[in-house]
């Protein structure tokens, strides 16, 4: 009975976490990823999700819409109002940092930044000249590319962006 049982939890196991994991993602939907991102990153979401985490430096969180999602901030080690009403700035190590909905805009400089964004969005990526290697992003199920050193910068989008209409 014991055997049957753990065969029943592994094969509910099997059809469930596949569903939850595509029910994450709306269609139109694209998905940003960032590995040890040397350099400033500012992206920005229309909706989605984003989670991650940054070794050193300072975040700036810009939430225009109060209300619309929330976006959760830890490992801080000061925090203190933006000069624009709705921003805070964060600063230390080990940052980790979650957006849950709505829109947001995150302005992250520093060192070993790596997040994942599902949703709509926009980045612009510039890495630290300084870096050995500024870090690499991922735009859907797409190939590890170079994130280019400043003063070059690149302009991702991911998902499907909303027309002037919209």
């Amino acid at each position: 009975m014991p055997m049957r049982r753990l065969c029943l939890i592994l094969l509910c196991g099997l059809v469930a976490v596949p569903a939850a994991l595509a029910a994450a993602r709306a269609p139109g939907d694209g998905v940003l990823e960032l590995s040890k991102v040397d350099g400033l990153v500012v992206v920005t979401g229309t909706h989605g999700t984003l989670w991650g985490q940054m070794d050193k430096g300072k975040l700036i969180v810009t939430d225009p819409i109060v209300g619309d999602g929330q976006v959760l901030v830890s490992g801080w080690d000061f925090k203190k109002p933006g000069q624009v009403d709705g921003t805070t700035v964060y600063g230390g190590t080990d940052l980790h940092f979650r957006v849950t909905g709505g829109k947001y805009k995150l302005r992250l400089q520093g060192a070993g930044i790596d997040f994942t964004a599902v949703g709509v969005g926009t980045a612009q990526l510039g890495g630290d000249v300084l870096a050995d290697d500024p870090g690499v992003f991922v735009l859907d199920s797409g190939k590890p590319t170079p994130v280019p050193a400043f003063p070059a910068t690149r302009l991702v989008t991911f998902g499907i962006q909303p027309t002037a209409t919209q």
